[in-house]
């Protein structure tokens, strides 16, 4: 049984935003505090947080291309006769 999650639309189109502005502060605590083991922490989860908000911005980006290329429609194919 697969279980899917919904979320509202306009949560959904901010979670990129959300994961930079994330990104920007988790950095700006590793800059804000250079040297310390925190600050590695920081900065990774920092650029991990980055990293996820251009990941979500490019697919999205990627998919509203093809979606708006593509009708949706299926291809009319002969279908195969079954193996007896």
């Amino acid at each position: 049984m697969r279980l899917a999650l919904r979320l509202a639309r306009p949560v959904y189109e901010s979670l990129p935003a959300l994961y930079a502005a994330i990104g920007c502060i988790a950095l700006l605590i590793s800059y804000m505090d250079a040297g310390s083991a925190g600050a590695l922490i920081a900065f990774l989860i920092g650029v991990g947080a980055e990293i996820a908000a251009l990941m979500l911005f490019l697919r999205r980006q990627d998919f509203r291309e093809l979606k708006r290329d593509y009708s949706g429609t299926a291809i009319d194919r002969p279908v195969p006769p079954a193996d007896r």
